[in-house]
Parts: structure tokens; C-alpha cells; sequence
């Protein structure tokens, strides 16, 4: 996967430095694996808030995603980047959260946010930020979860299509589908507001 796009910041360490981290953590240095946490979770939570948006749903999927990396280090393969398969546990992760409320409706919710922000007419009547950025969010949520998935890390973490069907575990094919179903089907649940 290329993560080049999705570096976490300049002064972000090199690959080399979190192999380093990462054997240590192997070796059972929890300041190490600290180090990853404190490094990735900032980037990783932006994903998996953008996927369920729910910011204590998001704490526990990040929570999850370390604990499972940890115990799962030492079948973690060097030759891979530590961010991409740090990424993808979270990804399906939070797609295990879209899936569930999916069949469990009743949980689900959005939290609630301040969208104020400039009007816009449509249709003889004003709708605001305040009113179309929730439909958004509601109609994004309510995409089958791979459609769901593959529109939030397109649209928003701005992931290649490569990228997208490495960690849906797909192909680039799949994903174009995935994206052209999810666009249709926002286009029309979002046409009130768009008109």
C-alpha cells in the first residue's frame, strides 16, 4: 500500500525508526509500542471517526486496534508497512462497527455536531449547514458498509484505489463498484438539497 498521501506529519518518524519500535515492542519494550500509539492514534482515530462518526465509538475501535496490534506483533511481517496493517486492523474495525449497527439499528446514532455555517437557497426555501451536513453524514452511514468504507477513505482520507482495495481486502475493480453504487445512491437520497 502506498502510503505516501497519508504520511502523519513532517516531523513524523521514518520507517526505519518505527521498525525499530515495532522490534522493540516484539521484544516486550512497552515504551516502545507507546511510542507507535503516540505516533499513529492521532491519524488512525480521524479514520475511524470519519467511518462511524462517533467519537466514543471511535475511542474504543482506536482502544481495540492497539490491543489487537500488540497481541498480534509477533505475526506482524517487517517487510510490510507497520501504519498500512496498523490501518487496515482499524479499518475493518470500524466496519465491524457499520455492520453491527446495520443489524442493530436501534444503537446507532449520531452524535451531535455544530454545523452552522453559511445558507444556501434551494427550492424556494433556505437549507443551512445545519441541515445538510447531517443528511450527509446520515446518508453516508446509511451505504452498505463496503460502499460506506470505500467512500469514506476516497472522499475524505483521500486513499488510491489501490490503497482502498488493499484494505477492504479487494480489488481495484470492486472498489470502482463500491464507489459508483455509493455516489448513486447519495445522489439520490441528497436530490432535495441538491435541486
Amino acid at each position: 500500500m502506498d502510503d505516501s498521501s497519508h504520511d502523519l506529519n513532517p516531523d513524523a518518524p521514518n520507517e526505519e525508526v518505527i521498525q525499530k519500535w515495532v522490534l522493540e515492542a516484539r521484544q516486550g519494550r512497552d515504551d516502545s509500542f507507546a511510542k507507535l500509539i503516540e505516533t499513529f492514534a492521532p491519524r488512525l482515530q480521524a479514520i475511524i471517526y470519519r467511518m462511524i462518526l462517533d467519537w466514543d465509538e471511535t475511542r474504543d475501535v482506536a482502544q481495540e486496534t492497539f490491543i489487537q496490534a500488540y497481541r498480534a506483533l509477533p505475526r506482524y511481517q517487517p517487510n510490510a508497512k507497520f501504519q498500512t496493517w496498523l490501518f487496515t486492523i482499524g479499518t475493518r474495525k470500524a466496519l465491524d462497527v457499520i455492520r453491527r449497527r446495520k443489524r442493530h439499528p436501534e444503537t446507532a446514532g449520531l452524535e451531535e455536531a455544530d454545523h452552522s455555517g453559511p445558507k444556501m437557497a434551494v427550492e424556494d426555501h433556505t437549507i443551512s449547514q445545519n441541515e445538510i451536513i447531517p443528511a450527509i453524514e446520515r446518508a453516508v452511514q446509511e451505504l452498505p458498509p463496503d460502499q460506506h468504507t470505500a467512500f469514506v477513505l476516497s472522499e475524505y482520507e483521500n486513499y488510491s484505489l489501490k490503497d482502498i482495495a488493499n484494505l477492504l481486502g479487494g480489488s481495484v475493480k470492486s472498489v470502482e463498484m463500491h464507489l459508483y453504487r455509493a455516489r448513486a445512491t447519495l445522489r439520490k437520497r441528497l436530490e432535495p438539497y441538491l435541486q
